[in-house]
């Protein structure tokens, strides 16, 4: 994606306050100069997340999550850095290109442009009377007036070119429209659209196909129950959906990514389903993680956008025919190659013997509750997925040659996944699983291959009893639970206290910190990794400073452009976890005590205590040197000396002398 101009971002920074900003997901309360609230990235019951305002920073304490208002936004949205620029530039009514500049973006935006006009003509049509007929099929349908709006759910009337009209009227050209499939050109016929053309989508009940930032790209369009058809001989298809455009292209898109993926991230667990009413039927009830293919079987791009926010398990809602169970089989593929659990879920009939449900006739009939419990205890794995459809679709099992190809087609999804020890897992369930139908464990691992064989050359065959070696009927592990973080947090550094207070102080005091700190303190004797990499970083912003040019800046570090470790580091660095309150004067009659209220007193005795402890390190060195050559009869003078040298060196660093250390 195209860069924008940096004085933009600037601009876009400048006009979006971090705590309005966080507010809008976050209920925060004031305490101190920081505002504290729950985390909206993993669950806890007591504030754990830190906003400081002054410094456009958040941190949270459990999960370590922390950055800037920029990066705020690419966490809770689960886009990147340049969606979130766009998101807050929107919020704050700051033009932006779409894309880059030129004649590409104009043209892009202006795609874009008529796409948002067509969604919010359909959804203005519920409020006229050529909508009453759409409003009283949603009524029937059960969606809620929550779901109609969080969808952008519309109506396209009946009319030959009504859309046609009002587009044109606003400004769009026939050309624009035509190129984002809203309408075709025509010879004659009826209408009063002047360009000769008329609407694609007519007297149908409409479903914004919207980007993960909520770009409208497309719509699928339903029929109406009572749709006229004109003759007895023609029937209308029962869905229209936009075609591939300059600005969408149904492979990379899922429907109700921009409602879901927050509930996605929080479960890492995404549930495919085939239609958008099931969508949005399970959404009002409570599934918050469903999303749809959008008429095509799962791509990799699809799956890799889900990846993306944290996604560990994909669970495909099964149509009971075999086109849908085709579909669903190669998501399974495409989720094994991308390294993501596919799983399975088939919905029971009402009653035994009837019709199978799709998602949103069993979610309002069972509800919640139904959901939750049929899903907990029904999801197949996709190796009982597969079984299962060779079981009902083939006939494969009833000769040797169609028993050789269904056991190969199982063991080459087996020994594509990526992780050694699930892959034994399924290896170990399919044998079992194939056993009970009569086929050989010998067979079957001469199946998986050469390649199969190398990777697991080293482990033994699964000779004792099914009841002492079967792995969990789930092989692979579930997401965590709810109350769980919800996602992994970025990597633990052990850093010592005094490091972090070092580096609050450095960042927070400048030039004359930066001066008292390392003139006395070395790089190296910051621990590898993180903690060094922010002090390089420190010491070549005070090297680079000039006149007028300040020396140290924290904003850097915040917007993460020395990486996300040192980011997280320094978040954490300069986010207090229980500030005192500014009223504690008030209320006690003291003034209270900040953690920097003598920063250089405070860096000194960091100083000390981070010095001490890297002599201690080279004691303890030492002494473990002399014990291996004592062992080896060896001399151990030389140590001992260093061990005197190194005592010394401590009571010096008590007495505070390396503060005149070279002086």
């Amino acid at each position: 994606m195209p860069a924008i101009p940096d004085a933009t971002i600037d601009e876009v920074r400048a006009a979006s306050d971090l705590v309005d900003v966080v507010s809008d997901r976050v209920r925060l309360k004031k305490q101190g100069k920081n505002y504290m609230g729950l985390c909206p990235f993993h669950n806890e019951k007591s504030p754990s997340f830190s906003v400081d305002a002054a410094q456009n920073l958040y941190y949270c304490f459990g999960c370590r999550r922390g950055g800037d208002v920029f990066k705020f936004v690419e966490e809770v949205e689960g886009v990147g850095f340049l969606d979130a620029v766009r998101l807050l530039a929107d919020r704050a009514g700051i033009a932006l290109p779409e894309e880059g500049g030129g004649e590409e973006a104009d043209r892009r935006g202006t795609l874009l442009a008529a796409l948002r006009f067509a969604a919010g003509f359909y959804f203005d049509q519920l409020k006229q009377p050529a909508g009453e007929r759409a409003v009283a099929y949603l009524k029937e349908r059960g969606f809620t007036k929550e779901a109609v709006v969080a969808f952008g759910i519309g109506a396209a009337p009946d009319s030959w070119d009504a859309l046609a009209t009002a587009a044109e009227t606003a400004g769009f050209k026939p050309d624009v429209l035509e190129a984002v499939g809203l309408v075709k050109s025509r010879q004659g016929g009826e209408g009063r659209n002047p360009s000769g053309h008329y609407d694609v989508f007519r007297d149908r009940l409409m479903f914004p196909i919207l980007s993960p930032i909520g770009k409208v790209l497309g719509f699928g369009g339903r029929i109406l129950p009572d749709t006229k058809t004109g003759s007895d001989d023609y029937t209308p298809a029962k869905y229209v959906n936009s075609p591939e455009t300059e600005v969408y292209h149904k492979g990379r898109v899922l429907y109700g990514m921009k409602q879901a993926k927050r509930a996605i991230r929080t479960e890492r667990e995404a549930i495919i389903v085939e239609g958008y009413a099931d969508v949005v039927s399970l959404w009002q009830e409570g599934v918050r993680n469903v999303v749809a293919a959008s008429g095509t079987a799962l791509t990799r791009d699809q799956v890799r956008s889900l990846a993306k926010i944290g996604v560990e398990r994909l669970t495909f809602v099964l149509d009971p025919d075999e086109a849908g169970v085709n579909a669903a089989l190669k998501g399974v593929d495409v989720a094994l190659q991308e390294g993501v659990s596919p799983y399975g879920l088939i919905l029971p009939p009402k009653e035994e013997g009837g019709a199978a449900r799709d998602p949103d006739v069993f979610i309002q009939d069972e509800g919640l509750p139904g959901w939750k419990s049929h899903l907990s205890e029904n999801r197949l794995n996709f190796i009982e997925m597969i079984l299962r459809a060779q079981k009902l679709f083939t006939d494969q099992y009833s000769t040797p040659e169609g028993t050789s190809r269904a056991v190969q087609y199982l063991a080459d999804r087996v020994a594509s996944i990526q992780d050694e020890v699930a892959a034994e897992s399924y290896y170990r369930f399919l044998t079992l699983e194939l056993s009970e139908m009569g086929v050989d464990e010998v067979v079957v691992r001469n199946q998986i291959g050469k390649e199969y064989n190398k990777r697991f050359a080293s482990r033994s065959a699964v000779t004792s009893r099914p009841s002492e070696q079967a792995p969990p009927r789930r092989p692979a592990p579930p997401p965590p639970d709810p109350d769980e973080d919800a996602a992994p947090p970025p990597p633990v550094v052990t850093v010592r206290p005094e490091e972090m207070a070092l580096l609050r102080l450095m960042l927070t005091h400048g030039t004359a910190m930066v001066e008292h700190v390392l003139t006395r303190m070395g790089v190296d004797e910051f621990t590898e990794g993180p903690p060094r990499q922010a002090v390089e970083a420190i010491l070549a912003q005070f090297e680079a400073g000039g006149a007028g040019a300040p020396a140290v800046d924290p904003a850097p570090f915040v917007r993460g452009e020395y990486g996300d470790a040192v980011r997280g580091l320094v978040a954490e660095s300069l986010s207090e976890r229980n500030p005192l309150s500014e009223n504690w004067k008030g209320k006690v009659g003291v003034a209270p005590k900040g953690r920097d209220d003598d920063p250089f007193a405070s860096a000194t005795s960091a100083m000390r205590l981070l010095k001490l402890d890297r002599v201690q390190e080279a004691i303890e060195r030492a002494m473990r040197e002399m014990q291996v050559r004592e062992r080896g009869g060896e001399p151990i003078d030389d140590l001992q000396q260093t061990v005197n040298d190194l005592n010394e060196l401590r009571r010096q660093i008590e007495r505070d002398e390396f503060l005149t250390w070279g002086e």
